[in-house]
C-alpha cells in the first residue's frame, strides 16, 4: 500500500495531531524502518503535538472572544456591548425611603443637611451605611423640623479628583471603585484651583440636540469592572479647558446585601443639629450587585434594537430589563388586557428581591425610564405579577438494591431536583409547568428511582378587606377539575370538593372554608367534633373551563392565622399549568412533600 506523503490537518484533538505527525514522518523514505515509539523522536512528537494543540485552542478561544454571543471574558463582553451603545449596570445601592426629623440648637429659619451625611445600623455584626445624595433643607412646621419624601442610598460617599491637563492627551477620568453605584454619580467641574466657579455635568442619554456647549459626560465600563467618564470634544458636549478640576462624587455600595434595612441612626456630625431621627416608611430595597456577563449578553442586543425609545412591547421590555432589581419583564398592550384598555401599555415586573416592586420603584421606572422615551399619547401602568403557586405531593418508587443512599438522602435529591426545575424552568414570565418534564427530571436524579407520581394543585393568594363586603376575582387561567358539576345543592360539605381554602371567620362562625359545588362557591365550617356544617350556599361562582372564581359580597371578619391573606387551592383539570400574561408559576420548597415507596415491598415479582 502506498504511504501518505501529505501532512493531514483535519484532526484538532491532541491524539489526532500526534497521529498525523507520526504518519507523515513514517511516509518519508529516510524513516521507513525507524522505530518511533522507542526513540527520542517520540518525545519530540509529543512536544510538537502539544504545541499545535495549544495554539489551536488559543486561536479558538481568541476567535470566540470576538463575538458577543460566544465571548466569556467580561472585558470582551463589555467591549462588544459598548459598540451597541449599551453600558452594563453597576452595583446598585439599596434605597431607604422615609422622613427625617431633627432637633436643632436654637430656632433657626432652616436646617441644612449637607450632601453625604451618614446614617448607619449594625445587622448581624455588619455595619450598613446610608447617605443622602443631595443636600437637604428642613424648615419648621408648627415648630417641628421634619422633611418627608427623602430617600437614603446605602453605601459610603466617595470623591475622586482630577486636574485636566492639555499636555496629557491620554489622561483618563476613572471611577476606581468597582462597587460604585453609577446612578449616584455627580460630575462637577471647577474652573481651576484659583477659580471656584463650578459647573455640574449630567449623563448624556442621547446625542439629539447636543451642542458644543452642552454640559454632558459619557460613561462606559472599562477594564477590571471600573467605569470611565469622558467629556465631549467640543462637538457633542462641552470640552474641558486646561486646568479644570474634575470631581467625581458617588456612593460605594454593598449591592444586594443592603436590602431589608429599616432602622438607621445619624452617624455624621451636622452643624447646628443636636439630634436626628430617621423614620423609614419601608424596608430598604433595590440593591443589586453589578450586572452579570450573561445579563449583559442578553440585554445589550435588545437595548440596541429598541434604539433608546419605547414604541413596541419589545422596546419597553428592553428598557425595563436593564434596570436594577428587575428579574423578569412582560409587556402587553391594553387591547389584549382583560378588560380591554385601549391606548394603554401594561408592564408586569418581577423584582430580583421580593415578589413585587415597591411604590417608589414603580414611580421611578415610570418617571425616569419610561416617560422620557414613550409616545406621549400612550399611558403606561406597572402591575404586580400574579403568582400561581403549585403544591406538589410526590410519591417516588425506588429500588434499594440500586443505591447506597438512605431514604432521607433520596428525598433530599428529589427535593433538590424540584428546586432546580423551579429556578431553571419556572419563576419567570411566560414559562410553563410541564408535568412530564419535571417527572423525568426526578426519575433521572438518582439511579435507584424507578418512577414518580406527582399530585399537583394550584394556589392563589390575595389580601381581603376584613369586615367589609367586596367582590374578588381570582383567575387561575387554567381549567379546574369539574367533577363537582351536576351535584345537588344538598351534597354533603367537604366531600369531593376541588376548591379549598385556608380557614377564616364568616357570619359569626370561626373555622370556615371555601369549596365548590356545581359551579357555585359555598362556605362550610368545621365544629369541634370535625363535622362539616353549611354556612353559606352561594357566595360566588366558578368557571371550570377558564379557571376564574368570583366571590360576590364576600365579607370575612378574620383570617385563621391572624393575617389578611386568603389562600385558595384548586385541583387543575390538566397536568400542565400555563400562565396567562402577567402570571408566574412558582414551586416553593415549603409546598413540596416527598414520600418514598420501596419497590421490593410492592413488586409482584417479590411476592
Amino acid at each position: 500500500m502506498a504511504n501518505e506523503t501529505n501532512l493531514k490537518v483535519d484532526g484538532l484533538e491532541y491524539s489526532d495531531i500526534r497521529a498525523n505527525l507520526l504518519n507523515y514522518l513514517k511516509s518519508q523514505t529516510e524513516f521507513q524502518d525507524y522505530n518511533f515509539e522507542a526513540s527520542g523522536l517520540s518525545s519530540l512528537l509529543d512536544l510538537l503535538a502539544y504545541n499545535s494543540y495549544h495554539n489551536a485552542f488559543y486561536t479558538n478561544m481568541a476567535a470566540a472572544e470576538s463575538f458577543l454571543s460566544t465571548a466569556q471574558k467580561r472585558s470582551s463582553v463589555v467591549k462588544h456591548a459598548n459598540t451597541l451603545g449599551y453600558t452594563p449596570r453597576s452595583t446598585t445601592s439599596a434605597k431607604l425611603p422615609g422622613t427625617l426629623t431633627v432637633t436643632p440648637s436654637g430656632t433657626p429659619a432652616a436646617v441644612n443637611i449637607p450632601y453625604g451625611t451618614l446614617f448607619s445600623t449594625i445587622i448581624d455584626g455588619t455595619t450598613f451605611n446610608f447617605t443622602n445624595t443631595e443636600a437637604l433643607t428642613i424648615t419648621p412646621t408648627t415648630g417641628v423640623y421634619s422633611l418627608s419624601g427623602i430617600t437614603l442610598f446605602e453605601g459610603l460617599p466617595t470623591t475622586e479628583k482630577y486636574t485636566y491637563l492639555e499636555s496629557s492627551p491620554n489622561q483618563r477620568f476613572l471611577i476606581n471603585n468597582t462597587n460604585a453605584d453609577t446612578s449616584t454619580l455627580r460630575v462637577r467641574v471647577v474652573n481651576s484651583l484659583t477659580d471656584s466657579t463650578t459647573r455640574t455635568f449630567v449623563a448624556a442619554t442621547s446625542v439629539i440636540n447636543l451642542t458644543s456647549e452642552s454640559l454632558v459626560y459619557y460613561l462606559s465600563e472599562v477594564e477590571d469592572g471600573k467605569y470611565e467618564v469622558k467629556f465631549g470634544q467640543g462637538t457633542l458636549g462641552k470640552s474641558l479647558d486646561d486646568g479644570n478640576v474634575v470631581y467625581l462624587d458617588y456612593v460605594v455600595s454593598s449591592g444586594a446585601s443592603g436590602n431589608g434595612v429599616l432602622n438607621v441612626n445619624l452617624k455624621s456630625s451636622v452643624s447646628g443639629v443636636i439630634s436626628a431621627t430617621y423614620t423609614a416608611t419601608a424596608f430598604s430595597s433595590g440593591g443589586e450587585n453589578a450586572e452579570s456577563v450573561e445579563s449583559v449578553k442578553f440585554n445589550a442586543p435588545k437595548t440596541y434594537a429598541s434604539q433608546n425609545r419605547a414604541v413596541t412591547a419589545e422596546d419597553y421590555s428592553a428598557l425595563v430589563s436593564q434596570q436594577a432589581n428587575v428579574s423578569s419583564v412582560l409587556v402587553w398592550g391594553g387591547e389584549d388586557n382583560d378588560p380591554p384598555a385601549y391606548g394603554k401599555v401594561y408592564i408586569a415586573v418581577r423584582p430580583s428581591v421580593g415578589e413585587v416592586l415597591t411604590p417608589t420603584e414603580k414611580q421611578n421606572l415610570i418617571s425616569n425610564v419610561i416617560n422620557p422615551k414613550k409616545v406621549l399619547t400612550v399611558s403606561t401602568e406597572i402591575v404586580d405579577p400574579e403568582y400561581i403557586f403549585l403544591t406538589l405531593d410526590v410519591v417516588t418508587t425506588y429500588d434499594p438494591e440500586q443505591t447506597i443512599s438512605t431514604e432521607s438522602n433520596i428525598k433530599e435529591v428529589v427535593a433538590n431536583s424540584i428546586t432546580l426545575y423551579n429556578s431553571q424552568k419556572l419563576n419567570q414570565f411566560s414559562r410553563y409547568f410541564r408535568y412530564s418534564e419535571l417527572s423525568r427530571q426526578i426519575d433521572t436524579s438518582e439511579r435507584s428511582i424507578l418512577s414518580s407520581d406527582l399530585t399537583v394543585k394550584m394556589r392563589k393568594e390575595f389580601d381581603v378587606q376584613l369586615n367589609s363586603s367586596a367582590k374578588y376575582e381570582i383567575n387561575f387561567s387554567n381549567p379546574i377539575n369539574s367533577t363537582t358539576e351536576g351535584r345537588p345543592a344538598s351534597h354533603p360539605y367537604n366531600v369531593g370538593n376541588q376548591i379549598t381554602s385556608n380557614s377564616f371567620s364568616y357570619g359569626g362562625f370561626t373555622n370556615c372554608y371555601l369549596e365548590d359545588n356545581a359551579g357555585l362557591i359555598r362556605i362550610f365550617r368545621l365544629n369541634e367534633s370535625g363535622d362539616a356544617l353549611g354556612v353559606a350556599q352561594n357566595v360566588g361562582t366558578i368557571n371550570y373551563v377558564t379557571g376564574k372564581i368570583t366571590l360576590d359580597d364576600f365579607q370575612p371578619t378574620a383570617i385563621g392565622d391572624g393575617g389578611v391573606t386568603l389562600r385558595i387551592t384548586a385541583v387543575p383539570a390538566n397536568r400542565d399549568i400555563l400562565p396567562l400574561r402577567g402570571q408566574i408559576v412558582v414551586i416553593n420548597d415549603s409546598d413540596v412533600t416527598v414520600s418514598l415507596v420501596n419497590d421490593k415491598t410492592v413488586s409482584l415479582v417479590n411476592r
